[in-house]
């Protein structure tokens, strides 16, 4: 089992809300098993892949949001 946190920061700008809570619904729509904490969200699967679209999704939605961002990703191959 593969985990995964991400937690995502939007820079300089008064939209972050918007900004994560629509990448949160982006990675909904990939159907990566996730659970959303108050400062992270948790990517769970077997397959690499998985995470690693749930992480795309995740950043392609931010990047929409037209301003910088920062992205920490902690991932673990062991629960």
């Amino acid at each position: 089992m593969l985990t995964c946190e991400v937690s995502l920061f939007p820079l300089e700008t008064l939209e972050s809300d918007q900004i994560v809570n629509q990448s949160i619904a982006a990675l909904k729509q990939t159907g990566v098993k996730h659970e959303v904490g108050n400062m992270s969200t948790y990517l769970y699967s077997e397959e690499a892949d998985d995470i690693w679209k749930g992480i795309k999704a995740i950043y392609n939605e931010a990047q929409k949001g037209g301003t910088e961002f920062s992205m920490v990703i902690n991932l673990s191959n062991n629960t």
